[in-house]
């Protein structure tokens, strides 16, 4: 409840997010504290999992009382992930609720439509569809991600990242801290861009897919386990099983393929900066992951971290 509150204060969080997220939110909220209640209330001592809500209450009682910070290793770990998930949850459902509507009023048309197979229906019809439809099963994946924890969906929280660089390059990605960035370097990728005649943007958009396809299925493949910035046990099938990083190979080579027809240096100056972070994040996360034993094993057997035979 008092998370939900911190939302409706800022004037970031008034502007950015839908009136539907803060409902969703909200009732989040009040299932978070009825079943937190009966949890604390019904579970023996000895069986409540010592990284919930209890822990971080009793961690920040302690560094009150003893004037400064005393976390040990494992409240810390709890309370970097109430951080994580305070930044992310409300952007992702956000997220998931504009692609929702998008394909929502989009969903007429593609019924009507009886040209659908000809090039034409496939760029400005089927393409927008798709776009909408592969974004909304991410961000629906990584919203559940951060709002449930739990030992019956294997994704309880192994470790958060430790250094202020892999925050950073993390948060730098979303808002409201892409739009400071992006007034320095400029932002020119768009999927939605046409290319010099319809059979280029048909190709262009198909190759498009097939990345967005890779995209979606690393997120698939992570399932209750996706978030950022977290170790929630190590992934090893669908894309992950061929390249270490599929999620941001494909995502930085979309966003390359949509500055073609814009053919500028500002533009190709712009998406390298975005790539080097990216980069950056992969860096930072493979030295994160890099504690776990899982993640050293999964290392020798995936080789490559964004091209299978090359790097």
């Amino acid at each position: 409840l008092l998370a939900n509150l911190l939302y409706s204060l800022p004037p970031y969080y008034q502007e950015f997010l839908r009136h539907e997220t803060k409902n969703i939110l909200f009732y989040l909220a009040i299932v978070y504290t009825f079943f937190g209640f009966l949890y604390y209330y019904y579970s023996p001592r000895e069986k409540i999992n010592p990284r919930k809500g209890i822990l971080i209450f009793n961690a920040i009682k302690k560094s009150f009382l003893e004037k400064k910070l005393v976390f040990n290793k494992i409240e810390k770990t709890a309370v970097l992930f109430i951080f994580v998930k305070f930044f992310f949850l409300p952007i992702m459902l956000n997220f998931f609720l504009d692609n929702y509507f998008s394909l929502k009023s989009q969903l007429p048309i593609l019924i009507r439509t009886s040209s659908l197979l000809s090039m034409e229906g496939f760029n400005f019809i089927i393409f927008p569809f798709l776009l909408a439809l592969f974004f909304l099963i991410d961000t629906l994946w990584f919203a559940f991600g951060y709002a449930f924890e739990s030992r019956l969906l294997k994704n309880e929280i192994r470790s958060v990242e430790p250094t202020i660089l892999g925050w950073i390059v993390a948060l730098i990605c979303y808002p409201p801290f892409n739009s400071f960035l992006t007034k320095f370097t400029n932002w020119y990728a768009n999927e939605q861009i046409i290319f010099f005649n319809d059979t280029l943007t048909f190709f262009a958009r198909m190759v498009i897919v097939a990345l967005l396809f890779v995209y979606v299925s690393a997120t698939l493949a992570l399932g209750a386990k996706s978030s950022n910035l977290t170790n929630r046990g190590i992934v090893s099938r669908g894309p992950y099983s061929v390249i270490r990083h599929p999620a941001y190979i494909s995502k930085n080579l979309i966003w390359w393929i949509t500055i073609i027809p814009i053919a500028s240096w500002s533009a190709v100056l712009g998406m390298a900066i975005w790539s080097f972070i990216y980069h950056l994040r992969t860096i930072t996360e493979e030295k994160h992951l890099g504690q776990d034993h899982d993640y050293i094993k999964y290392k020798k057997q995936v080789k490559y971290r964004y091209i299978p035979f090359v790097y």
